[in-house]
């Protein structure tokens, strides 16, 4: 009974939490999350210079909006873009404000849209160190993404970009351009990709797109012989997502001819629709759930089957839904969200939502109050969290030193 009662509590606090909490906005530095990016190499029309594009997605719910004047709601941010050479040379920079509407206060905490840019550079040869930077116009805050890139000269017998991507610039209407889409829904819709080619090969081209699962068996896979005109070309690929298990998968790319080939690979995973994109593996997913769900609930999921796990997940969130009557399910979002965090957080040598801190962030959300200490003397590091809206709080010590805090006292039976 006590699992079933502490379940009750959870939602309650989590329920609260969606009504007056202010979820955690990763500002912790520079280096917090909040937002994605990808780097890759397109083809260049200079056939002196490589193009490289960062793509940048940042979701509304990580933003600031405020009142607006043309719109209800104004998110407003700077993104910064800059390229290093191996020296560690500023090699190229970008800066530009970005504006975000809506006239919704729903979508102002959506994290399913998001404000989206892509930035070509023209550089020379070589390997890059790429950083972006966004910073909030009303709270000042950091973020940074460091990734990498590698630019090269086409070879004009044949050359090809890397994998990238398409969707609409939601921003400026723009076409073919690189996105960070990496997370796909079973829908109905297909997700596009694109690959820029050249050749002056006077022969037909061999072009070949397989996409595999998790098992590295190919669910679906297109050949065809394409005439090359000897200027960059752009080919794209419709991946059919409907039907498709929850898993990651892999696109694989082969041009052949001309006694040469190229190949290209990029990877992508579909989620349950109306289910967080954080969630990419269902069976970590329902393992997740068992600080909330029931023992029998439990039971069930982890034993159900490959066919039936992901029914059973749809019915154990929908129970819990706190607005049955619209496609977002609130909970499910602040949960997951919160398993994200943790992760971010919290983790050592364990996943973050493992730990015992991140266990209480899940279940009781974001600490009215932390007293931390590190370096007390005759003693242990140990905080303390304070939740006064609930009159409690938790001790957590270091005991090994190593930052993988433990709760003080009795431990949760979970």
């Amino acid at each position: 009974m006590r699992k079933l009662s502490t379940a009750c509590l959870v939602t309650l606090t989590l329920l609260t939490a969606l009504a007056f909490a202010q979820r955690p906005r990763h500002t912790d530095g520079p280096e917090a999350r909040g937002f994605r990016c990808s780097s890759g190499q397109r083809l260049s029309s200079d056939p002196d210079s490589a193009l490289v594009f960062v793509a940048l997605s940042v979701p509304y719910d990580n933003l600031t909006f405020v009142r607006g004047q043309s719109s209800a709601f104004i998110a407003r941010f700077e993104a910064s873009f800059a390229l290093f050479d191996e020296a560690d040379n500023l090699v190229a920079e970008r800066s530009l404000d970005i504006d975000v509407h809506t006239d919704s206060f729903e979508e102002t905490n959506s994290r399913t849209l998001n404000a989206v840019r892509t930035e070509e550079f023209f550089i020379k040869p070589g390997e890059y160190a790429v950083s972006v930077t966004i910073t909030d116009r009303e709270t000042k805050s950091k973020r940074r993404w460091q990734g990498d890139v590698s630019a090269a000269l086409m070879d004009s017998l044949l050359s090809v970009s890397d994998l990238y991507w398409l969707d609409a610039d939601s921003l400026h209407d723009q076409p073919l351009v690189p996105r960070v889409l990496e997370n796909f829904s079973n829908r109905d819709e297909p997700a596009r990709v694109g690959i820029d080619l050249v050749s002056v090969a006077r022969d037909t081209l061999t072009i070949t797109w397989t996409v595999t699962g998790e098992n590295n068996q190919p669910v679906a896979t297109r050949s065809e012989r394409v005439y090359p005109t000897g200027t960059v070309e752009h080919i794209e690929y419709d991946v059919v997502l409907a039907n498709l298990p929850v898993q990651k998968y892999k696109i694989a790319f082969e041009a052949l001819g001309f006694g040469r080939r190229e190949a290209r690979t990029i990877t992508f995973t579909v989620n349950i629709p109306g289910v967080p994109a954080t969630i990419t593996d269902l069976g970590e997913a329902i393992r997740q759930v068992k600080y909330i769900a029931t023992a029998e609930e439990n039971r069930r999921l982890r034993s159900a089957s490959m066919v039936d796990r992901e029914q059973l997940f749809r019915e154990f969130w929908k129970r819990r839904d706190p607005s049955p009557e619209t496609p977002r399910n609130e909970l499910m979002e602040e949960y997951y969200f919160r398993i994200d965090y943790a992760d971010d957080k919290y983790s050592t040598h364990r996943a973050g939502w493992e730990t015992d801190r991140g266990r209480v962030f899940i279940l009781y959300g974001e600490p009215t109050d932390i007293e931390r200490h590190p370096f007390e003397s005759g003693s242990r590091p140990y905080e303390i969290w304070f939740y006064h809206n609930l009159n409690r709080r938790f001790v957590f010590v270091d005991y090994t030193g190593f930052g993988d805090y433990t709760l003080a006292g009795p431990q949760w039976g979970y």
